[in-house]
């Protein structure tokens, strides 16, 4: 991901509103297209709009979406100079579970630290649609292994922050996508606005790791397995828990 040597103040204000219209637009264009296809969702998963199948088909539409949305915008401004893609190294395999373990670790300790400081940590809907259901938190594993991390990672890494890191430089490119990776994560969590601001803080801890295993290894696959990965992981310990195994 090359960085102008001297860029313009027109060339940054283009990135940056690059940048919020990708994002913004992705959203947006996903979200007319789940829209769209609730009447052929229903027809395939059932009459119950509602029913926890039916989320999973609109996550799975939803976050599709977002990666043809991004990977049109990638082609239509050079694909190959802004977002890089390499089959993993056993190197780089290693960095994505470490990197996998490190976010599971980090999520444990800032919810101890919360408890202890009385501020309830928000919970993300994704995570409350399954209680009781073990088998949408099943489902929900590959489902964020190929559609939420490649998507979210894509979106927000790719796009996002490697558009950014053109003009205005690396970090502060991963601290904008960061802050726009939290603050998006807001409207799905419940809770008043401590749990908020709590679950925002530590999706942009998290965007920052991401962010930085994205530069530092030159390949959108590492922060993708990860964030997929986690997700996984998560979900897995909820379908454990769900069946009294955990």
């Amino acid at each position: 991901m090359a960085e102008s040597a001297a860029p313009t103040t027109d060339t940054r204000l283009q990135h940056v509103g690059e940048a919020v219209l990708v994002l913004a637009g992705s959203y947006l264009i996903a979200g007319i297209v789940v829209a769209v296809t609730d009447p052929l969702t229903a027809s395939v998963v059932g009459s119950v709009a509602d029913s926890n199948m039916a989320k999973i088909a609109r996550t799975i539409i939803q976050y599709g979406t977002v990666i043809g949305v991004v990977a049109f915008y990638l082609r239509a401004i050079d694909t190959d100079r802004l977002v890089r893609l390499a089959v993993p190294s056993r190197r780089t395999i290693g960095l994505i579970v470490g990197g996998t373990v490190v976010l599971l670790g980090s999520q444990y300790a800032i919810n101890q630290l919360l408890q202890l400081a009385n501020v309830a940590p928000g919970a993300n809907q994704a995570v409350l649609t399954g209680v009781g259901h073990p088998l949408y938190y099943l489902a929900m594993i590959p489902v964020s292994l190929l559609f939420v991390g490649p998507g979210e990672e894509l979106l927000f890494r790719g796009a996002v922050q490697g558009r950014l890191s053109e003009s205005w430089g690396q970090w502060l490119a991963i601290i904008a996508a960061t802050v726009l990776f939290g603050l998006s994560h807001v409207p799905a969590v419940t809770g008043g606005f401590g749990a908020q601001l709590s679950y925002a803080l530590l999706a942009g801890g998290f965007g920052v790791l991401l962010g930085y295993l994205y530069i530092k290894n030159d390949n959108i696959v590492v922060p993708a397995v990860i964030h997929g990965s986690y997700n996984a992981a998560l979900f897995a310990g909820l379908y454990l828990g769900e069946i009294g195994l955990l």
